[in-house]
């Protein structure tokens, strides 16, 4: 009995990472398209999808440490960049 529940959940894996991953993206993608979805729902397919693509990952812009690792310069160089940041993003078009 145990073999079957085990091999139901392997095959169930697979087809989430293959068949599901497709569909999760397909639709995500369409809920950005749709220019009557809701911008929470947009806003949240918009995450998923820059997430997914590696765009939230902090080695791409070289901090690799948590707050409460780095130095007091480390913090300071930090906050000065999400601040320029913050100053060159474009407006919230979801608002």
């Amino acid at each position: 009995m145990t073999e079957d529940v085990e091999e139901a959940q392997r095959e169930l894996l697979h087809r989430i990472q293959t068949e599901g991953v497709q569909v999760a993206y397909a639709t995500a993608l369409a809920v950005c398209r749709d220019p009557t979805a809701p911008a929470p729902a947009k806003a949240t397919a918009s995450a998923t999808l820059f997430r997914v693509a590696g765009y939230f990952d902090r080695k791409d812009h070289g901090v690799n440490k948590e707050p409460h690792e780095m130095s007091a310069e480390e913090l300071q160089s930090e906050i000065k960049r999400l601040g320029q940041l913050h100053r060159r993003r474009p407006p919230n078009i979801f608002e």
